[in-house]
């Protein structure tokens, strides 16, 4: 029989779409489990059961548990990207409690998963090769030639499937929500910039120097680096099980800043007329040199606009061509720290 605690649960006082399958994926587990229990079980068999219950527990109570107090169940935190791992962890132990029968159409099922989700070639190869540890389990269970080890192999393989489709979930939910906060932060930029904004503001880019729009210069930049990680289309980089905050202020704050630096840069470089100059038909904005690579011709009254575009290109650019350096230089880091680790375990 359904437990009161679950059967409490399927009909919640609210409930998110992220919720709603989860209770569903769950219910469909303890019914399982309840017809699992109502066999003969050995031993062995009993303790899965318990460790099952161990891991359907823990996922009803992250599930369920408010965050801000009972009042304010919309704001619950409830952990879907772990309460998923400890369910997919019930799904592999059931292996162990299948009848031949069922473990027959499991081991096709898993392999059919393990072909669509996993792309390394070397575990492609190990298990569903040739010669493939899951193949042979398959041609076993074909045979009625099926041990419990290969119940067991058909678990491990289930587990690398299940790790997989949870880092790559994992990975998506992390890069929206760092999507969706640096949307939010352009926005409060684009308020702080109309705060800023004067009838003069932008003339003043070309007539001024650092000094004197410094402030204005840096809101441009942060507001093309933000508007670089709100349109890329790359993965930010993630290590999960890692010190997730480092990763997101590396994304939300220094590389935005690199962004804001290289538009105070830039408007510097053009100041300097070392490479580029913007060069209005009164001179107002600066006088060519020969020594310049390009020379931009722009109309007096037009002078401040390019300034300011320059100033967003340059936060935009800056995040773009800096993103790839640094994340391989932290994957390179983080390699080298998995092989240190490996070194010291052995």
């Amino acid at each position: 029989m359904m437990s009161e605690r679950t059967q409490r649960r399927l009909v919640p006082d609210w409930m998110s779409p992220s919720a709603e399958r989860l209770q569903s994926k769950i219910t469909s587990l303890e019914v399982s489990l309840n017809e699992f229990e109502a066999r003969q079980l050995t031993d062995e068999q009993k303790r899965v059961v318990g460790i099952c219950k161990v891991y359907l527990g823990r996922a009803h109570d992250l599930l369920d548990r408010p965050a801000f107090g009972p009042k304010f169940p919309f704001l619950s935190h409830k952990h879907p990207h772990l309460v998923w791992e400890l369910l997919h962890r019930v799904d592999e132990q059931l292996i162990l409690l299948m009848t031949p029968e069922e473990f027959a159409g499991k081991a096709v099922e898993i392999k059919t998963a393990f072909d669509l989700n996993i792309t390394e070639e070397k575990s492609r190869a190990d298990w569903i090769g040739p010669k493939g540890r899951l193949i042979g389990v398959i041609d076993r269970v074909n045979n009625g030639n099926a041990t419990p080890a290969d119940h067991a192999t058909a678990k491990d393989a289930l587990q690398q499937v299940n790790e997989q489709m949870d880092r790559s979930f994992w990975q998506l939910s992390a890069n929206t929500l760092t999507s969706l906060w640096s949307a939010m932060i352009l926005g409060l930029l684009l308020v702080l910039a109309w705060c800023l904004h004067d009838g003069n503001a932008l003339h003043g880019l070309a007539q001024g120097g650092l000094e004197a729009h410094s402030k204005t210069l840096l809101v441009l930049g942060l507001m093309g680096a933000y508007v670089s990680n709100v349109l890329t289309r790359e993965d930010f980089l993630y290590v999960r099980g890692g010190p997730f905050f480092r990763y997101f202020l590396l994304h939300l704050l220094a590389k935005p800043l690199m962004g804001a630096f290289a538009a105070l840069f830039v408007f510097v470089l053009e100041k300097s007329k070392l490479l580029f100059a913007i060069v209005t038909p009164d001179g107002s904005a600066g006088h060519a040199a020969a020594s310049q690579l390009i020379t931009i011709n722009v109309g007096t009254a037009d002078a401040g606009y390019v300034y300011a575009a320059l100033a967003v290109a340059s936060g935009f650019g800056a995040d773009k061509l800096l993103r790839s350096t640094f994340d391989n230089v932290l994957k390179r880091l983080e390699q080298r720290a998995e092989k240190t680790k490996d070194s010291a375990g052995n």
